[in-house]
């Protein structure tokens, strides 16, 4: 049996059932409880992908959270004269790393309709 939005189930095992054909359809539907022992099935839409923008806030925060701060100490001990070539070599491998993380896991959207919000 297939199931669609809005489609009332009328007892326990045909909820069992449209929980085992979720799953094994890989659908997004949900159930409410009506109360009278029935079930009302409804879709659950799929998430929207980030758009060029979602990315860019992500792409900061995981900046901020991972190099901001060695960033910051870079610029203090660099006005102050204690920097080392060390520390910037250390520095350096750690925004390497960074930046990679971030080409490879936070890609900016190629999709168009995905480029800017929709308004």
């Amino acid at each position: 049996m297939e199931y669609y939005d809005g489609q009332v189930l009328k007892n326990s095992q045909e909820h069992k059932d449209f929980a085992n054909w979720t799953n094994s359809h890989g659908n997004k539907f949900g159930d409410t409880a009506n109360g009278d022992g029935t079930y009302t099935v409804y879709a659950i839409p799929p998430t929207p992908a980030p758009t060029k923008d979602d990315i860019k806030q992500m792409r900061i925060e995981y900046r901020h959270s991972h190099i901001d701060d060695q960033t910051l100490e870079r610029n203090r001990k660099m006005a102050n004269g204690t920097w080392t070539e060390e520390d910037e070599t250390a520095y350096l491998a750690l925004d390497a790393e960074v930046t990679a993380y971030i080409e490879e896991n936070l890609p900016y959207p190629t999709d168009p309709i995905y480029e800017e919000e929709v308004a």
